[in-house]
């Protein structure tokens, strides 16, 4: 299903509040802090070193990798993958539903990401985001703008890695597929790189608690509320679906097969969340 607009107004889930949820919030999210300014510092120290080209994109790999895996097990994420993610070089391109995305994704392969350039002035996960070695776009700012941006990713694929992008362009509630912005699928149309679809669908485990509402990140939802909010839960279940490649030879022909697919994995990844919840099956 593609949507047109967000279907409800945001508004927070009612996520339980106990002691044990409380206890388990008031661990996980120092850690979470700790973690990631250990890891930037570290990663700041190494990066003094003058590396060659292909030690330092290993490295960063590595890091960036594990410390995303650290975030998903310090906030009980638990990651189910239905098909094999490419290893780079490549494009992978997936819908967008929450910050969370970026560590589930990078904990699995150690990407690049293509984010909008507003995030590199947010309070250390800005940080954070160049030290992973993140390709900011400015939306809106013309042809050199994007010119820059699509020369990075060329740079990313060289180097071999697998650059993720969300063709969104936003966070949607997870119900369904945003239409697709084909911008920044210009660079592997025009050089012939196929482009990975994969999904992400997100799950509580619980019917009494919307992932749309306590998981997806969308609308205007305050981020340290709704990340203390996520920290309450016993843990979630995010699955991802990857998909063969997409190849066109046209930016609008490329991001209207990927949709295409995209959707049609959406709506097989959602049904099966439903019939989880409907037999009581484990996570």
């Amino acid at each position: 299903m593609t949507l047109e607009s967000a279907p409800r107004v945001p508004a927070y889930a009612r996520v339980p509040v106990t002691p044990l949820g409380l206890l388990r919030a008031l661990v996980r999210l120092p850690s979470l802090l700790l973690v990631t300014l250990v890891i930037a510092l570290a990663w700041g120290l190494v990066a003094l070193w003058p590396w060659r080209r292909a030690r330092r994109a290993a490295i960063r790999q590595w890091v960036t990798r594990h410390w995303a895996a650290t975030i998903c097990r310090i906030l009980g994420a638990r990651v189910e993958v239905d098909g094999g993610l490419p290893p780079g070089p490549a494009f992978l391109i997936t819908n967008h539903v929450s910050y969370m995305d970026i560590p589930v994704l990078m904990s699995l392969t150690g990407c690049r990401f293509v984010s909008k350039h507003e995030v590199a002035d947010w309070p250390l996960i800005g940080l954070l985001a160049k030290r992973a070695g993140t390709l900011f776009v400015k939306r809106g700012h013309g042809p050199e703008a994007a010119s820059v941006t699509l020369n990075g990713m060329a740079r990313a694929f060289e180097d071999g890695d697998l650059v993720v992008f969300f063709p969104e362009g936003t966070t949607s509630a997870g119900d369904g597929i945003l239409p697709f912005r084909s911008g920044l699928l210009s660079l592997p149309a025009r050089d012939g790189h196929p482009v990975y679809p994969a999904v992400l669908v997100y799950d509580t485990g619980r019917p009494d608690v919307d992932p749309g509402l306590a998981l997806a990140w969308w609308g205007h939802l305050a981020l340290p509320p709704h990340v203390w909010r996520m920290a309450l839960l016993k843990g979630f279940t995010v699955r991802l679906k990857a998909g063969d490649a997409v190849g066109a030879d046209h930016r609008k022909h490329l991001a209207r097969a990927l949709q295409e697919r995209v959707e049609a994995m959406h709506a097989e990844l959602k049904a099966r969340s439903v019939s989880y919840l409907g037999t009581g099956s484990p996570r």
